[in-house]
């Protein structure tokens, strides 16, 4: 990973984490002000609303990334294929509003302030543009960009959410920020775009099919990371154990993040790679193989650390909700192995098929997977609720990962048993250690960062008695880099 890569992948890392520890903060403070029942109104609320921001922007957050970065090293027609495929996002999403305004007024009975305050939300997504920094690798001004966003709303939702009476604050504050940090967005668009003016019709004919295609397995993929919300909401009435299952969910993504970003800053350089180099086929498959290894590197330990933490982690975070412990334990044990299951099915499906345009195969994946976690999700919900819906998308994950492995070790040779044996042995030793650490210490604040910091030391430790070959590279780039 060249130094641009690696600084890319910081800035996109920084985000995602910030992204996501953030709620940590909110959550205990929002359990103790308004209530799991409570929030629980906002997630049902947006696990509908979401799917009208997903058939609003269509597939165009990977398709605008793609196609930014085929054409980036061309001012005039990147200037145009922005405006054309931001012109064609905000009258798609535009449409899809006013859809949305209709089902609420026909459909929706309660809590109608809250459905109505959601149409910030799809107000924000018509003017996202963040695809566009992604496409010319600019993930600094895109990362620092959000990473404010969600730091400003937090410090709202400390000021002036209170009660559960401030249910519609909360909502209004998540919404508001968002829109903000688009307008900042548009602030800094001329550095890469000169104003062109399109033909609309154009913009439909160049670009809706792309969209389109990309819009299947998107779709696909809400079947697993949006639908089981969905599902929750209308297969039980518990919306304290939405939100509960909601917020373990986002737990598991804290660690996922630093594995997904890779395949955000991998996406555009592969797919540059791909259609402007001689040997781009090559170069793209030597991408994968060292984030691949990277991937597994990661998630393997990070797996191990969710399952063996939360035991100690939730009791002093939660104190002051405990009804919520065990169950948020349990969820989050239950999700820990989606961050292999994800690690590898973003490498090889974001990774290599999106940029690579195998859109087919990468649509057959996760629409296989989709159902499967349908059918699981109808099956095991009703009776299990959170856990339920956990189950299902861990085979789906799994179920995605099999079928992209099929197409893609047809072009791509893999040789990573040796490699993948050290990690396992690493993350045993490791989990171990956090077990005996925590044990010892109970749980408190403090036992969590020990447990870091002396879990990570052992797992360092084997690599390097094993000499683990990305380890090694690893850490000779770091003692030339200090030297």
């Amino acid at each position: 990973m060249d130094a641009k890569l690696f600084k890319n992948y910081l800035y996109n890392m920084l985000y995602q984490v910030i992204r996501l520890i953030l709620p940590l903060f909110t959550v205990a403070y929002l359990y103790s002000h308004i209530g799991e029942a409570t929030l629980g109104i906002n997630q049902s609320v947006g696990a509908i609303g979401n799917w009208f921001v997903l058939f609003g922007v269509l597939g165009i957050n990977v398709y605008g990334n793609r196609e930014i970065a085929r054409v980036r090293n061309d001012r005039e027609k990147l200037s145009k294929t922005f405006f054309e495929i931001f012109s064609m996002q905000f009258l798609n999403v535009l449409l899809v509003s006013i859809i949305y305004i209709v089902y609420v007024v026909l459909f929706v009975k309660s809590y109608l302030p809250v459905w109505y305050l959601f149409l910030l939300t799809l107000l924000a997504s018509a003017l996202d543009i963040s695809w566009l920094y992604y496409g010319v690798e600019d993930f600094k001004s895109a990362s620092l960009r959000n990473a404010f966003v969600k730091i400003l709303g937090v410090i709202m939702i400390f000021v002036f959410v209170k009660s559960e009476d401030d249910l519609l604050i909360y909502v209004f504050i998540n919404a508001f920020a968002e829109l903000i940090g688009q307008a900042i967005m548009f602030a800094q668009l001329k550095k890469y775009v000169d104003y062109t003016k399109i033909s609309l019709r154009d913009a439909f004919d160049h670009h809706f099919v792309g969209t389109l295609s990309l819009f299947v397995p998107t779709i696909a993929i809400q079947v697993y990371t949006l639908l089981d919300k969905t599902m929750l909401a209308t297969l039980t009435t518990n919306t304290a154990d939405l939100e509960i299952y909601a917020t373990s969910q986002s737990f598991v993504k804290i660690f996922l993040s630093f594995i997904t970003s890779i395949g955000s800053v991998m996406l555009p350089r592969v797919t540059n790679a791909y259609y402007n180099s001689s040997d781009g086929k090559e170069k793209a498959a030597d991408y994968i193989t060292i984030t691949l290894k990277i991937a597994l590197m990661i998630a393997i330990p990070m797996t191990v650390a969710l399952i063996f933490v939360s035991p100690y982690f939730y009791p002093w975070y939660l104190k002051n909700s405990p009804s919520a412990i065990n169950r948020s334990i349990e969820l989050v044990q239950w999700s820990a192995p989606l961050v292999i299951a994800i690690s590898i099915s973003n490498v090889f499906g974001i990774q290599y098929l999106v940029p690579t345009a195998k859109t087919k195969a990468y649509s057959l994946s996760v629409i296989v997977g989709a159902c499967i976690n349908f059918v699981i999700n109808y099956f095991l919900i009703p009776s299990f609720g959170g856990l339920g819906a956990a189950i299902g998308s861990i085979a789906a994950e799994v179920t995605v990962a099999l079928v992209q492995y099929y197409f893609v070790a047809k072009e791509v040779h893999f040789n990573l048993g040796t490699s993948i044996l050290k990690y396992i042995i690493g993350s045993a030793l490791m989990g171990l250690t956090v077990i005996y650490v925590g044990n010892t210490l109970g749980s408190y604040i403090y036992t969590n960062a020990i447990q870091a910091i002396f879990g990570a030391l052992v797992y360092a430790l084997v690599l390097l008695i094993l000499k683990d070959d990305l380890f090694m590279t690893a850490l000779g780039k770091l003692r030339h880099h200090n030297g």
